[in-house]
């Protein structure tokens, strides 16, 4: 498939931004935005934050935009297309950035961060690769949805400053029990600052048995009322 590159105005919490993005690069989902809602109401004060699993740049852009923050944006991603068209949106939009690409946060080895805002995928790899989200891009989350996620919080205490977090969703479709427990083991402190709820997407409804399967053997998580999958995201705020 050819990779097709366009200038488009996204929407993104009630705000239009204009942004290339590319049919090969993860555009921003309903659980960005929930992130970067809460980011914007945590950070107080200019503050050195990565964009993790950046994608096409959203996140990083609109702190700049809405904290007016001068210190430089870092962010990284895993593909190289990602990369390529969050360069082009940074620059676009003015900001101060330093970009690389890599695995989590492998590309930051002796870098600290004030914040990190984590956006790496955190479904069940298996739902992933039926949903349009993850169409044309990369998800190796494992069956549960929590490989990466668990590698995350295994290694943010190394990247992290002296009070520094990490915003990260749970997100239904995933072992949230198992992220839970092993939050519980790596952070002193971690809270939920919003909880928020959606129904299934219409494309995932023909797999309804399958999750139904999955959910009861407790790789993933939803509730069901009036015959529809309700899902839940859950933004997490823990500090080290």
């Amino acid at each position: 498939m050819s990779i097709k590159i366009s200038k488009e105005n996204l929407k993104i919490n009630k705000n239009k931004l204009k942004l290339y993005v590319s049919n090969r690069a993860f555009k921003p989902t309903a659980t960005t935005e929930f992130l970067i809602r809460d980011a914007l109401s945590i950070i107080k004060k200019p503050v050195d934050v990565l964009d993790l699993g950046c994608g096409i740049g959203v996140v990083g852009i609109l702190v700049n935009k809405f904290l007016k923050n001068r210190k430089k944006i870092y962010a990284s991603d895993v593909s190289g297309e990602a990369i390529k068209i969050a360069e082009k949106n940074f620059r676009m939009h003015k900001c101060n950035f330093e970009l690389k690409k890599g695995s989590l946060l492998s590309p930051w080895e002796g870098k600290k961060f004030d914040l990190i805002i984590n956006d790496v995928s955190g479904i069940s790899e298996t739902i992933a690769k039926k949903s349009k989200w993850f169409k044309n891009v990369p998800c190796n989350s494992g069956k549960d949805g929590t490989k990466l996620t668990i590698k995350i919080i295994d290694s943010t205490s190394l990247h992290l400053n002296r009070n520094g977090g990490i915003i990260f969703p749970i997100i239904s479709l995933s072992n949230s029990k198992k992220i839970f427990n092993k939050l519980k083991k790596k952070f002193k402190t971690f809270k939920i600052i919003s909880s928020n709820y959606w129904f299934l997407p219409d494309d995932l409804n023909s797999y309804k048995k399958k999750l139904l399967s999955m959910r009861k053997k407790k790789l993933i998580n939803f509730d069901v009322k009036y015959g529809k999958i309700i899902c839940s995201t859950l933004i997490i705020y823990a500090k080290i």
